[in-house]
């Protein structure tokens, strides 16, 4: 071989590795990225929303070994290529032994959402129940412009899950590598299109009541029946005004009827206008409830003192937080 035809020769291979290096280092680079909780290409999200969504899924990751990672971009034509492509690529499912993996792709410029699901989790998040958490619970806070808002709702319902899970002993607990088969679902989403608020399904009684459990039961039935009317006559003035400005999902509706129905038999505790209505011996899913009476005598539910004063954990687990906010319902939490 001559000395041009070799130089030639290790030119071409050099070029070659180079340009494979580069490819690499650009998967790599990829992955690195991915590994994030967020990803935000689109420029959906701020700082803050961006903090609050990587706590929840650091949460889900430390207790249910969930790798769930949220990707959003302005646009692609075939979103789920683009979602198996980038779990695999980013890794996703990595972080877990178990190869729990859940990829969010949102999808600005189509309006699309798709939950990618780890083979290791499609059991348990089957694709009808992720369509319905897309469609009911992410996709009204999407249209109110609220994506963090609506990321770490859909995240609720996902904790919820797999608590429900361990409970059957529904999650598998060996060790499995991280991969998906194209299971989870895609819905319509768009951001900022105005939100909506669900229309009952169904005439209930949502007048104030005769009693503190009355209103209690009044108030279940209509979140039963979708009825996210802010003006019910069952709620305080305070409460009204407060929940004009909230959005309300039938996803958060369907998961609130579902955990109260299954709590202990409730108990009433009650100060001259101001009653407490909990559920003695509940392991810390069912939160009490504040109730008001009115001058008229009828009993409402006074939900802004209760949004005040008590939080849930990443476990839905309720505690006071704010002690000082009790007001006239301290009596009942008294040590």
């Amino acid at each position: 071989m001559s000395g041009t035809h070799r130089s030639q020769v290790l030119a071409t291979m050099v070029a070659v590795i180079a340009t494979a290096l580069l490819v690499a280092c650009g998967e790599t680079r990829e992955a690195a990225e991915s590994a994030a909780f967020v990803d935000d290409r689109a420029g959906l999200l701020g700082p803050a929303e961006v903090a609050g969504v990587t706590a929840w899924h650091e949460a889900l990751l430390a207790q249910y070994g969930i790798d769930y990672r949220v990707l959003t971009v302005a646009g692609s034509e075939d979103l789920a290529a683009l979602a198996v492509r980038h779990f695999e690529r980013g890794g996703v499912g990595s972080l877990s032994p178990q190869g729990r993996g859940l990829l969010l792709v949102i999808d600005a410029g189509g309006e699309r959402v798709r939950l990618e699901v780890a083979r290791s989790l499609e059991g348990v998040f089957v694709d009808s129940f992720v369509a319905f958490i897309e469609r009911e619970q992410m996709a009204p806070f999407f249209a109110a412009g609220r994506v963090g808002d609506g990321i770490v709702a859909a995240s609720e319902l996902v904790a919820g899950r797999a608590e429900q899970a361990i409970a059957m002993a529904a999650l598998e607990d060996g060790d499995a590598p991280a991969s998906s088969t194209g299971a989870g679902a895609e819905s319509a989403a768009t951001v900022g299109s105005g939100y909506e608020r669900p229309t009952a399904r169904a005439a209930v009684d949502t007048h104030a009541q005769g009693s503190p459990l009355e209103a209690v039961a009044a108030y279940v039935a209509a979140m039963a029946a979708y009825d996210a009317d802010a003006a019910l006559d069952l709620y305080t003035p305070a409460t009204r005004k407060m929940l004009a400005g909230h959005v309300m999902t039938r996803g958060q509706m369907d998961n609130l009827v579902r955990t109260y129905r299954a709590c202990p038999e409730a108990r009433v505790r009650q100060q001259g206008d101001h009653a407490v209505v909990d559920h003695p011996g509940e392991a810390g899913g069912c939160a009490p409830w504040f109730v008001e009476r009115g001058a008229d005598g009828l009993w409402r539910l006074d939900l802004l003192t209760m949004q005040q004063a008590i939080r849930f954990d990443t476990r839905n687990r309720w505690r006071v937080a704010a002690p000082a906010a009790l007001g006239p319902f301290a009596f009942a939490f008294d040590p």
